[in-house]
């Protein structure tokens, strides 16, 4: 399936590979800043498993953004 939820996810996943980037930051750092294990993190990245909500509010906030705000520019990528 290719729905709207869908792509909003392959968006956020995209945006999150940019902020880590402009941070110089590895998946292992992000990992665990948010807490989760780089598996985790791998799957989520990967698109092998839905971002929980509640994690996505801590990555938002370890990358220092509103998760509004990172919604948003991923939302814009579609």
């Amino acid at each position: 399936m290719n729905t709207y939820g869908d792509r909003l996810e392959a968006a956020v996943i995209t945006q999150l590979r940019v902020e880590l980037a402009a941070r110089d930051m590895t998946q292992q750092d992000f990992a665990a800043a948010v807490e989760i294990t780089p598996a985790t993190l791998n799957r989520y990245m990967k698109g092998h498993r839905s971002i929980p909500m509640q994690t996505f509010f801590k990555m938002a906030e370890v990358l220092g953004k509103p998760a509004k705000e990172l919604m948003q520019q991923a939302e814009a990528r579609l």
